[in-house]
């Protein structure tokens, strides 16, 4: 193996890597934001903190997932999922600025603005809808699709693939139903929890794959062509 395809092994590593731990920081960080109590201000920025570890660890999926097969519906499912992370920062930054300035404003006024604060809470809050069922198309379209790759991924059972479609087409379509509002507070179901369970049975894999994925790479590298890289290496 030549020196330059030592460095994509180890760059290719790297953002397995990245991938795997942005991953479980992720699975950590919204379980803090989301469903185990501690202070208001750490578990919001445990709640914020999941989009961009969630966009990140995308891109580390994409390069595991992609080394059994790289696919047009692999490629906009890792872009989807990205973009969900995205959206999700987007949305939990709003959620958070109105909480926090708008409970300072409660605490500093007089009883009697209470209320009215109160219905001015109501109604920003309503700003941020349109970026959460942002988040919920994106989310669903980008599992939907990586979990399509996945039914044929040597590293996965066939029925996890399957599972995760499943979760993607119920998920969107519980959040269309009830859009503006939020499907759990509509009275149907919040998919959430199932992406959440969905993803964490994810990193599983993911992890135990490291050197099956470094095998494999290593494998195709040596099988490129040298002459030309020999070359390119004396030129550099």
């Amino acid at each position: 193996m030549t020196g330059r395809a030592r460095m994509r092994l180890v760059r290719q590593l790297h953002w397995f890597d990245v991938g795997l731990v942005c991953g479980v920081a992720a699975s950590v960080a919204y379980a803090f934001g989301v469903f185990i109590p501690i202070p208001p201000r750490p578990e919001y920025l445990s709640f914020m903190a999941f989009g961009p570890l969630f966009a990140i660890s995308a891109a580390g999926m994409f390069v595991f997932l992609s080394q059994h097969r790289d696919t047009v519906s692999l490629r906009i499912g890792t872009f989807c999922m990205m973009a969900a992370g995205l959206m999700f920062t987007a949305m939990a930054t709003m959620q958070g600025s109105i909480i926090f300035q708008i409970r300072d404003f409660i605490a500093q006024s007089d009883p009697a603005d209470v209320e009215v604060w109160r219905s001015v809470f109501r109604g920003t809050m309503a700003t941020q809808l349109g970026l959460d069922f942002a988040f919920d198309m994106y989310i669903s379209a980008g599992t939907f699709l990586v979990a399509w790759n996945v039914v044929s991924h040597p590293r996965f059972w066939r029925g996890f693939g399957w599972a995760g479609m499943a979760i993607a087409a119920a998920g969107l379509t519980v959040n269309a139903i009830t859009f503006p509002e939020n499907s759990g507070e509509a009275g149907l179901f919040d998919p959430a929890p199932l992406y959440g369970v969905w993803f964490g049975g994810f990193i599983v894999p993911y992890a135990r794959a490291r050197s099956w994925y470094r095998r494999h790479i290593s494998t195709d590298l040596a099988a490129e062509p040298t002459v030309g890289v020999a070359v390119a290496d004396q030129a550099d």
